[in-house]
């Protein structure tokens, strides 16, 4: 098996994964298999052996993509962090059977929804986040938290230091894009502040304005900047691409490639 620096995941919904697994496994896909609500509810224990089975017989790997909409593990309302919670856990019982290498969560802090109270959402988060890195302990797998809206690292950092002793089972996914868009702080900021956390980073691009999920190339994230950076600052990460559309893919994949793989510079 290649190291993991030299592989990337594809963004894959499950339902996509189950229905044509066999274009998948005939791509030579890594996926990400994105796990919504939907999907939770809904997946067959026997569907997710065989899809399972296929991929491990072909020497492709999983990362996993847990649910997020209107989840909220940094809520100060206990109900909301109880359910945020459950869900965390479903996925990551419903996945246990990919082993999939990293199962990706959201962190969910906005400064709109918390008044910029981020001992608000951390008070809560440390309430939410030690049963979830028990359940991935459980299933060998490790949590990496998406920045979404963050305006910056300093509460994806206190989240990391308030849990410095599951550093092996808890991190951080940079999502290139959402970086772009929402951040106000630096990719060079963001590296040196949670870079020794960083276990998997999200690969798309965009215009600035829009969560476009172009290949990289076709908008204006300078990549060359991020992965020096990337590079620089993480040791043990995984790469996902994430394009939105069958369309686009084929130059999802051949961009990805430029910067990761065995020919990458």
């Amino acid at each position: 098996m290649a190291n993991m620096k030299d592989i990337f995941f594809t963004h894959v919904p499950y339902r996509m994964l189950v229905e044509r697994i066999d274009d998948v496994v005939f791509m030579g896909l890594n996926p990400e298999v994105y796990l919504d609500a939907d999907s939770l509810d809904s997946a067959k224990s026997d569907d997710v052996k065989r899809v399972s089975a296929m991929l491990k017989e072909n020497g492709l790997r999983t990362t996993v993509h847990g649910p997020f909409m209107e989840l909220s593990p940094g809520s100060p309302d206990p109900k909301v962090r109880d359910v945020s919670r459950d869900r965390f856990l479903q996925a990551i019982e419903v996945a246990a059977p990919l082993s999939p290498v990293r199962i990706v969560l959201h962190a969910a802090y906005d400064s709109r929804r918390f008044d910029g109270d981020v001992g608000l959402w951390l008070e809560g988060s440390k309430k939410t986040w030690p049963g979830a890195i028990k359940a991935a302990k459980a299933a060998n797998t490790v949590i990496a938290l998406e920045n979404v809206f963050e305006e910056g690292p300093g509460p994806m950092k206190a989240l990391m230091d308030a849990f410095t002793d599951d550093a092996e089972n808890f991190g951080v996914c940079i999502d290139a894009g959402h970086l772009n868009i929402f951040s106000e702080a630096s990719t060079s900021t963001w590296f040196s502040e949670v870079g020794n956390r960083v276990r998997e980073v999200h690969l798309h691009d965009n215009h600035g304005s829009v969560d476009e999920h172009l290949p990289i190339g076709e908008g204006v994230i300078d990549f060359k900047f991020f992965f020096s950076h990337l590079r620089k600052h993480a040791i043990d990460y995984v790469h996902t691409i994430e394009p939105h559309g069958e369309e686009i893919l084929k130059r999802a994949l051949a961009a990805v490639r430029q910067f990761v793989g065995s020919g990458a510079k």
